[in-house]
């Protein structure tokens, strides 16, 4: 009697499905979905305010929702008074921040993309006072105000200048029509905004800078997401001359 060569107890089509399932496993491991970022602003008319409708609009929200739909990155907007939004933006995982200014204090603390819009930092004024002041030296003796964490005010601060500092940009302004403030130094987009709304007669005092303005996010994102960002960023507004010493 011939004796048959020995084979497999497995089935053919067993060793077929285990050779398919071996070939279709990936060579490099999957890497995790990144996570939404989560995009903090505040009350900074024309530049970023919330409409009627309740949605985060402003010239500087656009070129971001822009560059955020051409690179592909999702992204929940949210509106907050300013030092909470900056704060979140510091501390928390995948949280960004604007319109932010860029300074040699920030710089290590974020990643930055832009700069999404030029900001022209002013001094004003109640037109009936008609205040005789051109530049920041001579506000030594007035009231100055400002608000929690903000660029301008620090930087006047920087200056010697003792800074009054409200919990908004609108709460400044109303302290400037109640007589509680001599000048307030904001942006002069955003100081004529709030004045149109509250039907308030300010003067344009003088402007001491031009300060581009970006998206500040932190650490925790990927550089290639925000490399990605930058890349799909709408070239802003030619900027002005730097008037900062």
């Amino acid at each position: 009697m011939v004796k048959q060569p020995l084979t497999s107890s497995k089935p053919y089509w067993l060793l077929v499905a285990l050779g398919v399932l071996l070939i279709s496993q990936p060579s490099t491991p999957v890497r995790a979905q990144t996570p939404p970022l989560t995009i903090n602003t505040e009350e900074y008319p024309p530049f970023n305010y919330q409409n009627a409708q309740g949605v985060v609009v402003g010239i500087a929200t656009q070129q971001l929702r822009n560059a955020l739909h051409h690179a592909g990155i999702d992204a929940t907007f949210r509106l907050r008074p300013w030092a909470r939004a900056y704060t979140e933006a510091k501390l928390r995982e995948h949280h960004c921040v604007y319109s932010t200014t860029r300074t040699a204090e920030r710089e290590q603390q974020f990643h930055w993309v832009g700069p999404l819009v030029i900001n022209e930092w002013s001094a004003f004024g109640l037109v009936e006072r008609q205040l005789n002041v051109s530049q920041l030296s001579e506000l030594h003796a007035w009231r100055v105000g400002s608000f929690r964490e903000d660029a301008v005010g620090d930087y006047v601060s920087q200056q010697g200048i003792d800074v009054l500092r409200a919990p908004t940009e609108r709460e400044n302004m109303a302290r400037l029509a109640a007589g509680l403030l001599d000048v307030i130094v904001t942006g002069r987009a955003t100081g004529e905004y709030f004045a149109q709304e509250q039907a308030l007669a300010i003067e344009h005092l003088f402007t001491f800078y031009y300060a581009p303005l970006y998206l500040a996010c932190h650490p925790s994102i990927e550089r290639s997401l925000i490399e990605r960002l930058q890349s799909h960023l709408d070239t802003p507004p030619p900027s002005h001359q730097e008037l900062w010493p």
